[in-house]
């Protein structure tokens, strides 16, 4: 599969040990179009190598994911295998579990400027490896994970996501394929040249006036407020929100399609703290998604509590986006 948004992850299938260099090749291909840093390219082409070979000889197989976002290339490792009993042993030098050298996590994570797992016995593992690219942007930014897949078959995807400041942004085009794939980036477009002065409810009107030409879609604008403790929710249709912790808080949308038929658009203010990561996912993720049985989870990389909603609770007939932002 190739990547037909920058948005939307590359997704390749590791279950034998061909799809190694398969892996590494596309991906450096990918990457190559973004920096010509060998240094960088090395750093990624060693992390690839040990991400797809431990998911072969660790985990029967699973799937590594691939994007870029302008500021990062991220790689996520996910799978469904025995998981690890002792993380920590798992990451020291010279510790394998299958008679290899035990190189591979301890060589991902120095390798890599941003690195996290987790793994439960019996419930598979997830590893996030991140690289700043050199021409992103530096400024202060809230942490930010996510998954963005297209339906099956597809070339592209009908969903998007975008962040802006403290703002994040999901669209599901209608249906799926071009046509849909059409009214999210368009979507994304406006919200990106959006001014942030502007309230939400604003910013959506100015999406609904934008996709009238589209299918239209279903759309959801948050912000985190970390000065003042709060998040403002603004949505329409089928985009589901929900501050996740102890009591996790679902977030209110409207009945709608951006872009063809809207009632009155509001927004809506939640308390919130640095403790509740913000989850926006489409409907391709089964709205009966749970992290109660996960809460030690909400600690992790945003990129991390992405994956893991989205290989424990995607639907396998759409397409699917999971955005995860921690205001710190």
């Amino acid at each position: 599969m190739a990547i037909a948004c920058r948005y939307c992850n590359l997704v390749l299938t590791i279950s034998d040990p061909a799809h190694v260099d398969a892996a590494r090749r596309a991906i450096v291909r990918e990457a190559s179009t973004l920096v010509d840093d060998e240094t960088l390219i090395g750093r990624l082409t060693v992390v690839i190598q040990e991400l797809a070979r431990n998911l072969v000889n660790h985990a029967g197989g699973g799937e590594l994911l691939f994007s870029h976002d302008g500021r990062r290339i991220s790689l996520i490792a996910m799978d469904n295998g025995p998981g690890m009993d002792n993380i920590a042993q798992c990451l020291a030098d010279h510790y394998s579990t299958t008679g290899t050298m035990g190189a591979g996590l301890g060589a991902i994570r120095r390798m890599s400027d941003e690195f996290d797992l987790y793994s439960r016995p019996g419930q598979g593992a997830l590893v996030y490896a991140g690289f700043r690219l050199p021409c992103g942007p530096r400024d202060p930014e809230p942490r930010v994970g996510t998954v963005c897949t297209a339906y099956p078959g597809e070339d592209v995807c009908g969903d998007s996501w975008a962040v802006k400041g403290h703002r994040v942004m999901v669209c599901d085009g209608l249906g799926h394929g071009h046509l849909a794939h059409e009214a999210s980036r368009k979507a994304r477009e406006v919200f990106l040249l959006h001014n942030p002065s502007l309230p939400l409810t604003a910013v959506m009107e100015q999406l609904h006036r934008a996709l009238l030409p589209t299918r239209g879609g279903a759309v959801a604008l948050a912000e985190i407020e970390p000065a003042i403790g709060r998040v403002s929710f603004c949505g329409i249709g089928n985009i589901s929100g929900m501050l996740a912790g102890d009591r996790s808080r679902g977030l209110m949308s409207s009945n709608g399609t951006v872009g063809y038929k809207i009632g009155r658009i509001q927004s809506f203010s939640y308390p919130w703290d640095k403790a509740m990561p913000l989850i926006l996912t489409s409907d391709g993720i089964t709205t009966r998604y749970n992290l109660s049985g996960d809460l030690a989870i909400l600690g992790r990389h945003p990129a991390l509590i992405a994956a893991l909603i989205h290989r424990d609770y995607k639907r396998l007939n759409d397409d699917v986006t999971v955005v995860v932002m921690k205001g710190e």
